[in-house]
C-alpha cells in the first residue's frame, strides 16, 4: 500500500526567509583588492624609475666634474684647484641643503603622527614657545589625571594660539580679499592669492611650531588640497551653506566686492586647513572654527574696509523707480 503523502500548504502572507548572497561583496572586495594593489604597483615602478634617473644623472655630472678638475690641473695647477675647491663648497651646500630638507620633512611628518596619542612633554615643547610652556608649567597640578591633562593643555594652552592663529587668518583673508576687489586683472588676482595664501601658511606653520622647507612645502601643500578635495560630506554641506549664505549677502553688493569675498573665504578655507594638519592635536575638547563664522566677519571687515563698494544696491530702487513713473 501506498503510504500516505501528507501536504503542507503555506500561506500567502507567510514571510520568506531571506538569503543572502555575498557573491556581490566578495566581488566588490575583490575588485578593489585588485584596483589597490594595480595602483601601488603602478606607483612602485615610477618611483623606481625616478629613483634610477636620478642616480644617472648623479653618476654622469660627478663623472663629468671629476675629467673637468683633472683636465683643469693637466692644463694649470691654480686652476685646477680653484675649480676642486668650488666643486667641494658647491657639494657641501647641496649636501646642506638636502640634509635641512629631509629634516624639516621629517618633523612634518611627525606632527602629522603626534595628532594621534597625546604626550605632555612633547606636545609642549612642540610649539617652540617658552612663555607657553612657562604657564603650563606654573598652572600644571600633579593630581590631574591623563585626561585632565589633555583637556586643560588644548583648553588653556592651545586655545592661545588657536586664537591667534584665527586672528591672522581673519587678517590674511581681508587682504586677500582687499586685493582683489581693488584688482583690475584676473591674472593679477590668481598671482595675488598664490602669493598671500603662501605667506599665510607659512605664518600659521611657525605659530605652531612647524617650520617648512621646501620639501614639506610641497608636502603640506598637497595635503591641504586633498583635504579641500575629499572633505567629508557634513563639511561640505556647511561649506555649501556657507558659500550660499555670502552669494545671498554680496548680490546686493558690486562684482568686484563679490569677488573679493569669494578669494577671501578660499584663503579662509586654506587657513582653517592648514591649522588642522599643523596642530599637534585635532579639535576634542574645544570647539572647531567654522567658515560660516569666518564669512560673517569678513563681509562686515570688507564693508568697513570699502563702503561705497559695499553700498547696498536697493537703496537706489525708489529713485529709479520713481523716475520711472
Amino acid at each position: 500500500m501506498k503510504q500516505d503523502t501528507q501536504l503542507k500548504f503555506y500561506a500567502i502572507d507567510e514571510p520568506i526567509d531571506k538569503v543572502e548572497d555575498t557573491t556581490a561583496d566578495m566581488n566588490a572586495e575583490a575588485a578593489e583588492t585588485i584596483a589597490i594593489s594595480t595602483r601601488r604597483k603602478g606607483q612602485t615602478k615610477l618611483r623606481k624609475l625616478a629613483l634610477v634617473t636620478v642616480v644617472a644623472v648623479f653618476i654622469g655630472v660627478l663623472t663629468e666634474t671629476i675629467l673637468g678638475i683633472y683636465g683643469a690641473f693637466q692644463s694649470s695647477f691654480w686652476l685646477g684647484s680653484l675649480w676642486l675647491v668650488v666643486s667641494v663648497l658647491l657639494c657641501l651646500t647641496l649636501f646642506g641643503f638636502f640634509i635641512r630638507e629631509w629634516w624639516l620633512l621629517r618633523k612634518l611628518k611627525q606632527r602629522w603622527q603626534m595628532q594621534a596619542h597625546f604626550d605632555e612633554q612633547s606636545h609642549i615643547q612642540a610649539l617652540h614657545r617658552p612663555d607657553l610652556e612657562q604657564q603650563w608649567q606654573q598652572q600644571r597640578q600633579s593630581h590631574w589625571n591623563e585626561q585632565e591633562i589633555a583637556t586643560r593643555f588644548e583648553q588653556d594652552i592651545l586655545a592661545n594660539v588657536d586664537q591667534t592663529a584665527m586672528r591672522r587668518i581673519r587678517k590674511w583673508s581681508l587682504e586677500a580679499a582687499a586685493l582683489v576687489a581693488i584688482s583690475p586683472s584676473s591674472l593679477a588676482d590668481m598671482l595675488l592669492l598664490l602669493w598671500r595664501n603662501q605667506r599665510m601658511i607659512s605664518e600659521l606653520s611657525r605659530l605652531y611650531g612647524v617650520k617648512l622647507g621646501y620639501w614639506s612645502r610641497i608636502k603640506l601643500w598637497r595635503h591641504i588640497l586633498t583635504n579641500l578635495a575629499y572633505a567629508g560630506v557634513s563639511e561640505l554641506i556647511v561649506d555649501m551653506g556657507s558659500q550660499w549664505l555670502s552669494t545671498e549677502l554680496v548680490a546686493r553688493f558690486s562684482a568686484r566686492a563679490a569677488q573679493g569675498v569669494g578669494a577671501g573665504l578660499l584663503t579662509a578655507r586654506l587657513g582653517l586647513q592648514t591649522i588642522r594638519l599643523v596642530r599637534p592635536l585635532p579639535y576634542v575638547h574645544t570647539q572647531k572654527p567654522s567658515l560660516l563664522s569666518m564669512q560673517k566677519l569678513l563681509v562686515k571687515d570688507l564693508a568697513k574696509q570699502f563702503p561705497t563698494m559695499f553700498k547696498n544696491k536697493s537703496e537706489h530702487a525708489p529713485s529709479d523707480t520713481s523716475q520711472s513713473l
